[in-house]
């Protein structure tokens, strides 16, 4: 990401013409991030101090030259990753990468898996070639994949390492592209199963060809793209698997949920697994709803937030009560912002400060919660819950409660995503580029008050290959067998 890079495209082919950045258009989106950064984010420079932030700005202004705007995403993306916020990041325009594939531009003929130790490994392949079959990467297009990781790496986002590596994983190709430009085929050495070492070229495919093998292999992950909970039921094991998808709101969730609750309590379940594996969050309405069935004394979301007054943060309110936010005082507004979002948590006290990084004034919200009412299916059984490095956002957060009110055992891994989690983030577009900038207009902290700048730990600790293994309710009860 600190790189600027050398000539694009590459010289393996090219039909796609790159659109081009010139020095102003990138000198006035630089001025953009650091502004709305210092005007939106409570505490931008908590990982990174602003000197050494500041440094690397201009470092990146005063080495710029006319380059892409793939370049361009590349050497921003990579600023934006120091500071080591899972919500504040750089989106890339995906309509770019449309126009790539619509003038002849082709993708890799494979999916990877960067492991824990930092190897790359081809963990499908769609071209029936049995040479790619799980072998281990080496050297790609005569780079060594050492060099090639160091790269993507700075592409990433948020801060566990684990998380960070799994984004490789999910956008191998599509950094690969950005970082080395279009190819027609791919030059690997591998080393097989076998142990055997041997370079080979494969060709890419197009987007149809992508679009037909992903439907050929993977039909399910197609068809249940929107759904967003399942419930899987074994009444003579008296146990049940309820996987989120996500924490998405949708029409009728509430009613969702109470089905999932009531199928529980009809089938005499008295072991629940609630699986956040793979999920990346959402909106904290599931979360509420869900706790409802799962928690019989009073409890709050976060214990405190941490936010900072902007144009964005107004943003956040429903339309009808925005404008009176706007005109309200400080803390009545805040209040007001807690009356309207949950239902279940009251603020307690504010406390105005500054960060001491940017000057601005921050207010910290305390919270309380309000009365409890449990819902009809209260379930009182045993609920494990299923974490991995891709559990972020508001699925750790709902770890981190679950864990904090002593409900649930955590098996797995801890969470990609901290227990005290910024968020609430909006999205901005840049004048020129058009990348989308997210940017956290909020910090909150889990309701054990604990900060540790660590995701939510496991009370179980589960190899990843194994936990990812693990899909069915035979196999979830084999993870805690004798360990709860």
């Amino acid at each position: 990401m600190f790189y600027l890079l050398g000539t694009w495209p590459s010289l393996f082919g090219q039909s796609f013409e790159p659109r081009w950045m010139d020095v102003a258009s990138m000198q006035e989106e630089l001025v953009f991030v650091q502004d709305r950064l210092n005007q939106i984010h409570p505490e931008p420079y908590h990982f990174i101090s602003r000197e050494n932030f500041d440094e690397k700005v201009r470092g990146l202004r005063d080495g710029l030259a006319p380059m892409t705007v793939e370049q361009w995403y590349v050497s921003l993306a990579g600023l934006l990753a120091s500071l080591h916020d899972g919500h504040t990041a750089l989106i890339y325009d995906y309509g770019e990468r449309h126009r790539y594939f619509n003038e002849g531009g082709k993708t890799l003929p494979f999916f990877v898996q960067v492991t824990d130790d930092r190897r790359v490994i081809i963990r499908h392949q769609f071209i029936g070639d049995s040479t790619l079959a799980a072998a281990h990467i080496l050297n790609m297009n005569g780079l060594p994949m050492d060099d090639i990781l160091h790269r993507m790496g700075a592409l990433t986002f948020g801060e566990s390492d684990v998380f960070r590596n799994s984004q490789v994983t999910r956008s191998f190709a599509r950094m690969h592209w950005l970082l080395y430009g279009h190819c027609d085929s791919v030059s690997l050495t591998m080393q097989s199963r076998d142990g055997m070492t041997k370079t080979e070229r494969f060709a890419c495919i197009t987007e149809s060809q992508y679009n037909d093998f992903v439907k050929r292999d993977f039909p399910q992950a197609l068809s249940s793209i929107d759904h967003h909970m399942h419930l899987t039921v074994a009444p003579d094991r008296r146990a049940a698997l309820l996987s989120l998808v996500d924490f998405n709101t949708y029409k009728g969730y509430e009613d969702s949920i109470a089905q999932v609750f009531r199928t529980i309590r009809e089938e005499r379940i008295d072991t629940l697994f609630i699986d956040v594996r793979d999920n990346g969050g959402g909106q904290h309405y599931i979360t509420e709803e869900l706790n409802h069935y799962l928690l019989d004394t009073p409890w709050v979301l976060v214990s405190k937030a941490k936010i900072r007054f902007s144009d964005a943060f107004y943003g956040v309110f429903p339309g009808s009560v925005r404008w009176l936010a706007r005109i309200m005082p400080k803390k009545p507004a805040l209040k007001l912002a807690a009356a309207t979002m949950t239902r279940n948590t009251k603020i307690a006290r504010v406390v105005k400060s500054r960060d001491p990084a940017s000057d601005k004034p921050v207010h910290e919200l305390y919270t309380r919660p309000k009365r409890h009412h449990s819902k009809e299916y209260l379930y009182k059984g045993k609920v494990f819950l299923l974490a991995d490095r891709n559990s972020y956002s508001m699925s750790g957060m709902f770890a981190a409660i679950l864990k904090d009110y002593g409900r649930a055992v955590i098996v797995g891994e801890e969470t990609g995503g901290l227990a005290n989690p910024h968020g609430s983030n909006v999205a901005l577009i840049l004048p020129h580029s058009k990348f989308t900038l997210t940017v956290s207009t909020s910090r909150a902290y889990r309701p054990s008050g604990v900060f540790d700048d660590r995701g939510v730990l496991p009370d179980i600790q589960v190899p990843y290959g194994r936990l990812t293994r693990a899909r069915t309710i035979e196999e979830c009860l084999a993870l805690v067998a004798g360990k709860e």
